[in-house]
Protein backbone atom coordinates (compact mmCIF):
# COMPACT_ATOMS: atom_id res chain seq x y z
CA UNK A 1 0.00 0.00 0.00
CA UNK A 2 1.09 3.58 -1.30
CA UNK A 3 3.00 5.45 1.84
CA UNK A 4 3.86 9.13 2.49
CA UNK A 5 6.75 9.49 3.61
CA UNK A 6 8.39 12.47 5.70
CA UNK A 7 12.07 13.28 4.58
CA UNK A 8 14.38 16.01 4.71
CA UNK A 9 17.05 17.63 1.96
CA UNK A 10 19.96 19.73 2.13
CA UNK A 11 20.51 22.98 -0.36
CA UNK A 12 24.24 23.22 0.71
CA UNK A 13 26.09 26.43 -0.55
CA UNK A 14 29.84 26.67 -0.70
CA UNK A 15 31.13 29.83 -2.00
CA UNK A 16 28.42 30.55 -4.15
CA UNK A 17 27.67 27.14 -6.05
CA UNK A 18 25.58 24.32 -4.62
CA UNK A 19 25.88 20.76 -3.86
CA UNK A 20 24.04 17.92 -6.31
CA UNK A 21 24.25 14.25 -5.47
CA UNK A 22 23.66 12.08 -9.03
CA UNK A 23 21.84 9.11 -8.41
CA UNK A 24 21.79 6.37 -10.75
CA UNK A 25 18.50 4.00 -10.43
CA UNK A 26 16.93 1.73 -13.02
CA UNK A 27 13.95 3.62 -14.53
CA UNK A 28 15.26 7.34 -13.89
CA UNK A 29 18.61 8.85 -13.01
CA UNK A 30 19.13 12.28 -12.18
CA UNK A 31 20.15 14.99 -10.12
CA UNK A 32 18.70 15.25 -6.40
CA UNK A 33 19.64 17.47 -3.01
CA UNK A 34 21.77 15.33 -0.14
CA UNK A 35 19.02 13.82 2.71
CA UNK A 36 16.79 11.49 3.42
CA UNK A 37 14.30 9.96 5.66
CA UNK A 38 13.86 11.08 9.30
CA UNK A 39 13.58 8.13 11.40
CA UNK A 40 11.00 7.61 13.97
CA UNK A 41 11.73 10.04 17.20
CA UNK A 42 14.20 11.63 15.48
CA UNK A 43 14.22 15.46 15.17
CA UNK A 44 14.61 16.89 11.19
CA UNK A 45 17.44 19.00 11.56
CA UNK A 46 19.30 16.15 13.76
CA UNK A 47 18.14 13.35 10.61
CA UNK A 48 19.11 16.14 7.95
CA UNK A 49 22.44 16.45 9.96
CA UNK A 50 22.94 12.91 9.96
CA UNK A 51 22.07 12.07 6.31
CA UNK A 52 24.36 14.86 4.85
CA UNK A 53 27.08 13.26 6.88
CA UNK A 54 26.47 9.68 5.86
CA UNK A 55 26.13 10.69 2.10
CA UNK A 56 28.59 13.27 1.58
CA UNK A 57 31.03 13.23 4.75
CA UNK A 58 30.44 16.73 4.99
CA UNK A 59 29.34 18.61 8.28
CA UNK A 60 27.12 21.40 7.61
CA UNK A 61 25.39 24.46 8.76
CA UNK A 62 21.79 24.58 8.96
CA UNK A 63 20.70 28.26 8.36
CA UNK A 64 16.73 27.80 7.37
CA UNK A 65 13.97 26.29 5.68
CA UNK A 66 13.42 26.78 1.98
CA UNK A 67 9.95 25.19 1.41
CA UNK A 68 9.04 21.66 0.06
CA UNK A 69 9.32 19.64 -2.72
CA UNK A 70 8.12 15.79 -3.53
CA UNK A 71 8.83 12.46 -5.92
CA UNK A 72 7.39 9.36 -6.31
CA UNK A 73 9.55 6.52 -5.05
CA UNK A 74 9.20 3.78 -9.04
CA UNK A 75 9.14 0.47 -6.63
CA UNK A 76 6.72 1.08 -4.16
CA UNK A 77 4.73 3.68 -5.05
CA UNK A 78 5.40 6.02 -2.22
CA UNK A 79 5.34 9.82 -2.15
CA UNK A 80 8.20 11.45 -0.37
CA UNK A 81 7.77 14.78 1.22
CA UNK A 82 11.01 16.37 0.92
CA UNK A 83 11.27 19.40 4.00
CA UNK A 84 14.65 21.15 2.33
CA UNK A 85 16.86 23.74 4.66
CA UNK A 86 19.29 25.87 3.24
CA UNK A 87 22.82 25.11 4.31
CA UNK A 88 26.11 26.07 4.58
CA UNK A 89 29.55 23.62 4.06
CA UNK A 90 33.59 25.25 4.46
CA UNK A 91 34.75 22.52 2.46
CA UNK A 92 34.10 21.64 -1.15
CA UNK A 93 35.49 17.59 -0.44
CA UNK A 94 32.83 15.22 -0.96
CA UNK A 95 32.87 11.82 0.22
CA UNK A 96 30.68 9.26 -1.57
CA UNK A 97 32.33 6.02 -0.39
CA UNK A 98 31.37 5.77 3.45
CA UNK A 99 27.13 5.72 2.71
CA UNK A 100 26.00 3.10 5.36
CA UNK A 101 22.90 2.89 3.52
CA UNK A 102 24.26 1.97 0.25
CA UNK A 103 22.56 4.30 -1.50
CA UNK A 104 22.74 4.73 -5.24
CA UNK A 105 25.20 7.80 -5.23
CA UNK A 106 27.34 7.65 -8.54
CA UNK A 107 28.39 11.21 -9.11
CA UNK A 108 28.51 14.78 -7.06
CA UNK A 109 28.64 18.59 -8.51
CA UNK A 110 29.04 21.48 -7.29
CA UNK A 111 26.65 24.13 -9.78
CA UNK A 112 26.11 27.73 -10.02
CA UNK A 113 22.13 28.20 -9.37
CA UNK A 114 21.85 29.45 -13.36
CA UNK A 115 23.47 26.49 -14.65
CA UNK A 116 21.44 24.09 -12.58
CA UNK A 117 18.07 25.21 -13.46
CA UNK A 118 18.91 26.50 -17.42
CA UNK A 119 20.57 23.47 -18.85
CA UNK A 120 17.30 21.08 -19.53
CA UNK A 121 20.22 18.13 -19.70
CA UNK A 122 20.11 18.11 -16.38
CA UNK A 123 16.76 16.11 -14.98
CA UNK A 124 15.49 16.89 -11.25
CA UNK A 125 11.97 16.37 -10.02
CA UNK A 126 9.57 18.92 -10.98
CA UNK A 127 8.97 20.29 -7.51
CA UNK A 128 12.54 20.64 -6.96
CA UNK A 129 12.92 22.71 -10.39
CA UNK A 130 9.69 24.93 -8.86
CA UNK A 131 10.93 25.29 -5.41
CA UNK A 132 15.15 26.27 -6.73
CA UNK A 133 13.57 28.74 -9.14
CA UNK A 134 11.79 30.68 -6.30
CA UNK A 135 14.27 30.33 -3.75
CA UNK A 136 16.69 31.81 -6.63
CA UNK A 137 13.90 34.86 -7.33
CA UNK A 138 13.64 35.23 -3.52
CA UNK A 139 17.40 35.51 -3.40
CA UNK A 140 18.39 38.23 -5.91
Amino acid sequence: MPRIISSVKALIKHKNKYLFLYLTLSKKSGWSLPGGQIEYGEEPKQALLREVKEETGLRITINRSIGLWWFYTQKDQHQVICHTYLCEANTDKIDLTHNPANEPITDFKWFIPKDILNDKKIVLAPSLRKLLLSYIKRSL
